[in-house]
C-alpha cells in the first residue's frame, strides 16, 4: 500500500503508529484507518488542488476572510502566493467548523490533530465496533427513517444558528454510528449570514435529506423543510428547540421597504444616545439637508432659483461663478448647437496672411442682452 507523503511524515513524526487500511476516498481526500496513541481514529488526507473533482468551489468560499491581512491581500489579487493560501484556507475550514460545531453540541466526529495537511480525528463506530457505515449503506424501516431524519433536521438546525451550512449534506456524508446519525466532510462548509448562496445550499442539503429518507417514509416527501428552516433563520425565530413540520407557505405581498430605514434609525438613536453620555459632541450630518424648492424663482428663471431656458428654446449654460450666461448668437464658437453652423471658405495657402493671436472683439451687436440677462444693475 503507497502511503500520500503527509500520513508518511506523521508516522516518522511519532503522531501516529501504524496506518492500518483505506477506508474511503472521496472528491475532496482519502480516508485511513489509522493506529493513534494505542488505538484506531481515522486519518483524512486532502488531496491536491489538480487531483479533486469538486466543482464550482467559488459559490463555497464567498464570504470566507482571513485574520492575516497580508494573506487576504494576496488572495484578492490571485498571486500565486494567494493561491497557496485559498489552498491551505481551504484545507482548514473543515477542521474550524467541526471546532465550532462540537460546541455547539452537533454530532460530528472529534479532532485530534491536522498537521501537513492531515487531519486526525474520532473513528466513528456501529454497535459491533468497526467503523460505521454511511447513510446510503444501510436499510432502514420506515419509523426508523422518520427518527433518523428527526434527528438530521435537528443537527442542521443547531448547525444553522453556529453560523455553519454544510453545504454538500446527503446520505454520502452522514456515518450510522452506534447511537445516532453522525455528520461528516465540511471542507465545503460556508456561512449562511456571510454567503449569498447560504439559503440555496441549505434548502437543497435538507432536500437532499428528505429524499433518500423518503425511499423508506414516503410521508418525508413533499414537505418543504428546508424553505421553513431558512423562513425561521430570516425572521430571527429559529431556536434550538424549533420543530419543522413541512408545511411552508411562501409569503406574498409588497415589501416593506421603510424597514430598513427604521432600523437604520434605531441604530442612529443608539449611537447618538452613547455619544452623550460619553459627553461627546453630537457628530455633524452627513450631508447638508436638501432646502425644498421655491415655485417661483428669480425673474426669468425656473422654479427652485435654477436658470431658465435661453431665448431659442435650449436651457443656458451656468459658469462656475453660478450665474448663467447666455449662449451668443451668429455662429461663434459657444452657440447653440441645434443649428447649422456657417463656415467662411478657407483661403488659398498662398493667399494666406501670417498667423497672428485673435484681437479681441470689439462689437457689441452679438452680446446686446447680455448686460439684461446678467442682470448687471443689482
Amino acid at each position: 500500500m503507497r502511503l500520500p507523503d503527509g500520513l508518511l511524515n506523521l508516522l516518522e513524526q511519532g503522531v501516529l503508529s501504524d496506518v492500518v487500511r483505506p477506508l474511503l476516498s472521496g472528491k475532496e481526500a482519502d480516508v485511513f484507518l489509522v493506529i493513534r496513541e494505542g488505538g484506531p481514529a481515522v486519518a483524512k488526507v486532502y488531496k491536491e488542488a489538480n487531483d479533486r473533482s469538486f466543482r464550482q468551489r467559488v459559490a463555497y468560499t464567498e464570504g470566507r476572510r482571513l485574520r492575516d491581512s497580508r494573506r487576504q491581500r494576496a488572495i484578492d489579487r490571485g498571486s500565486s502566493f494567494g493561491k497557496e493560501a485559498v489552498e491551505s484556507q481551504w484545507r482548514s475550514a473543515e477542521v474550524d467548523a467541526i471546532y465550532k460545531l462540537r460546541e455547539a453540541g452537533v454530532r460530528v466526529p472529534e479532532p485530534y490533530e491536522f498537521i501537513d495537511g492531515v487531519l486526525v480525528m474520532e473513528l466513528v463506530m456501529d454497535d459491533r465496533g468497526e467503523p460505521a457505515p454511511r447513510l446510503c449503506d444501510v436499510t432502514l424501516t420506515e419509523d426508523e427513517a422518520v427518527e433518523v431524519f428527526g434527528i438530521l433536521i435537528h443537527q442542521v438546525v443547531l448547525m444553522t444558528l453556529a453560523g455553519v451550512v454544510h453545504g454538500d449534506l446527503s446520505d454520502f456524508n452522514v456515518l450510522m454510528a452506534w447511537d445516532g446519525p453522525v455528520i461528516i466532510d465540511f471542507p465545503q462548509a460556508v456561512d449562511p449570514a456571510a454567503n449569498r448562496n447560504g439559503a440555496k445550499l441549505l434548502i437543497r442539503d435538507v432536500d437532499n435529506l428528505a429524499r433518500f429518507l423518503g425511499r423508506f417514509a414516503p410521508e418525508l416527501l413533499g414537505g418543504r423543510f428546508g424553505d421553513e428552516l431558512w423562513s425561521h433563520y430570516e425572521r430571527n425565530t429559529l431556536k434550538p428547540e424549533t420543530r419543522l413540520t413541512g408545511r411552508y407557505k411562501e409569503r406574498r405581498g409588497p415589501a416593506d421597504t421603510s424597514a430598513l430605514l427604521r432600523e437604520i434609525e434605531a441604530v442612529e438613536r443608539e449611537a447618538m444616545a452613547k455619544r452623550r453620555a460619553l459627553g461627546l459632541p453630537e457628530p455633524r450630518p452627513a450631508r447638508a439637508p436638501v432646502a425644498p424648492r421655491s415655485m417661483h424663482g428669480p425673474k426669468g428663471g425656473a422654479p427652485g432659483g435654477r436658470p431658465g431656458p435661453a431665448p431659442g428654446g435650449r436651457p443656458s449654460q451656468a459658469p462656475s461663478g453660478g450665474r448663467p450666461v447666455q449662449a451668443p448668437q451668429g455662429g461663434r464658437p459657444g452657440a447653440p448647437r441645434g443649428g447649422p453652423r456657417e463656415r467662411s471658405p478657407r483661403a488659398p495657402a498662398q493667399e494666406r496672411g501670417p498667423v497672428r493671436a485673435a484681437e479681441p472683439q470689439s462689437g457689441t451687436e452679438d452680446f446686446g442682452d447680455l448686460d439684461a440677462w446678467l442682470d448687471v444693475g443689482d
